[in-house]
């Protein structure tokens, strides 16, 4: 699954040469995650800006796909993550909270993002659910339903004080499930708000299955360390998540109910990827799925903060989950580099060189949740750092990104996208190390903080970078979230 709403939509040609990849790893479906970026029927003012996904790029699309042995499957939201409709004076009022909410995490004031839970809100998701899955031959949809942070603050506030906050929720999801099932589609629907209350699981309707995600790897280290009690129970992550999917998925495993895995590729809020989380995460989704028998696995490429890692950041996390979904061999153990150099016809102990790329973020000693600190030096997501910087590693990882730099400079990737791919690395590089400067230069070291004309180059560079594989729409959004 590709996030392709969070600002970067990728050109048909990125796309076809990800099919390419895909295809040659074995992996049969392809969702490609919509919020505002598909092209609906009378909502131009949303996606006119996004450089949306039309209904013939989805033919063109669906058409490349069948033919790579993948099936397209359609992906969007209609509940959370609503916040690119509901920012339109045409939208607000099927809001929640219309003029906003205080977030309960403590990062203050929020615009509107998620749909109150009413009758006509649901059939405004189904219209839209039903639209782009008429783009592609496959009949299975993924609805989203993820995170609607704001249920129970505004207009659904007596309902939810009255039933339960995870009860009115479960009841208005099943109000754009049931219509779609009945329409002879099979649903699938994000299941973190499945995590704790055994009672709802019986509700979930025939034809419609769970995906149950996480993203971090199991062990101490984990949500738990991140996020207070309160936190965690409106997110309803359970008291043991530092068990992975062994926890996330239970109430899935002792119900009965059907379900799908899906761990991350971890390269979202990176620059460079998080590739030692990454690769357990996925060892761990693979692990529990097979013992429980998942009926699949959904490695998931998000792109949350501006999307700034381009598509190739994510190619280790992607060769090691193919490889070892099929061959069950540990994806924590894989080598992916020589795959890597193979799949895009690189020079040999390129893609070795991205895999250790993806690893310097998480190598400093410092850690944040669902990122690194890397990341957060460049663009400031209000989360806590923790831990103390290693002057040696970090010493080492500033090497890591100056040979990447140089390396992904001299074009190392053959085939078509090529030149392209290299460019776009060379990019992030420079601004991983404008990261790395400012870490160090605030831990003290001998490390000057970047200057207004190196900040500048480096988003030009992204600019250029951005624009030679994904479409110009979001693309301004994305570089301003670039601190300077």
């Amino acid at each position: 699954m590709l996030d392709v709403s969070r600002d970067r939509v990728p050109t048909l040609e990125t796309l076809g040469w990800l099919i390419e990849i895909l295809s040659a790893l074995r992996y049969n479906e392809l969702q490609l995650y919509v919020e505002h970026t598909f092209a609906y029927a009378g909502h131009d003012d949303v996606w006119a800006k996004a450089s949306p996904l039309t209904p013939s790029d989805m033919a063109w699309l669906d058409q490349r796909c069948t033919g790579a042995g993948i099936d397209l499957v359609a992906n969007m939201n209609g509940f959370g993550h609503m916040g690119r409709w509901l920012c339109h004076d045409r939208y607000r009022s099927m809001a929640e909270c219309p003029d906003g909410y205080t977030s309960v995490f403590g990062d203050g004031h929020q615009p509107p993002g998620s749909l109150a839970p009413t009758a006509d809100n649901a059939a405004f998701a189904v219209t839209l659910a039903e639209e782009i899955a008429s783009s592609v031959r496959h009949s299975r949809v993924h609805i989203g339903g993820d995170e609607p942070f704001e249920l129970g603050l505004g207009k659904s506030a007596a309902i939810v004080a009255d039933q339960g906050r995870d009860r009115v929720y479960l009841d208005h999801l099943r109000r754009i499930i049931d219509p779609l099932v009945d329409s002879g589609h099979e649903v699938m629907f994000w299941g973190d708000l499945f995590r704790r209350d055994m009672s709802l699981m019986a509700d979930i309707p025939d034809d419609a299955v769970g995906i149950v995600w996480n993203y971090e790897a199991p062990g101490p280290d984990t949500w738990m360390e991140a996020l207070d009690q309160n936190s965690r129970e409106f997110l309803g992550i359970p008291d043991d998540a530092d068990l992975g999917f062994e926890s996330h998925a239970r109430l899935f495993v002792t119900s009965g109910e059907p379900f799908w895995i899906s761990p991350g590729t971890g390269s979202w809020n990176s620059l460079i990827g998080r590739n030692l989380n990454a690769a357990a995460n996925i060892a761990d989704a693979i692990e529990v799925g097979v013992r429980h028998s998942a009926l699949g696995i959904l490695l998931t490429d998000w792109g949350d903060n501006g999307h700034w890692q381009p598509l190739a950041i994510s190619l280790p996390s992607i060769v090691r989950c193919g490889v070892a979904s099929w061959n069950g061999v540990a994806a924590e153990d894989f080598d992916p580099g020589p795959v890597i150099d193979a799949l895009t016809s690189a020079t040999p102990g390129t893609g070795a060189l991205l895999d250790r790329l993806g690893s310097v973020g998480e190598s400093i000693g410092m850690a944040c949740l669902n990122g690194t600190a890397v990341f957060d030096a460049c663009v400031d997501r209000g989360w806590p750092v923790r831990g103390d910087l290693d002057q040696a590693r970090f010493k080492q990882a500033r090497q890591t990104v100056a040979e990447a730099t140089r390396t992904f400079t001299d074009v190392p990737f053959g085939g078509a996208r090529g030149p392209e791919i290299s460019a776009e690395l060379a990019a992030i590089c420079l601004a991983a190390d404008i990261g790395l400067r400012r870490i160090g230069a605030g831990a003290g070291l001998e490390c000057d903080e970047p200057s207004d004309q190196e900040v500048a180059a480096v988003i030009d560079q992204q600019r250029a970078a951005w624009l030679s594989g994904s479409r110009p729409g979001g693309l301004e959004d994305s570089m301003a979230r670039f601190r300077r």
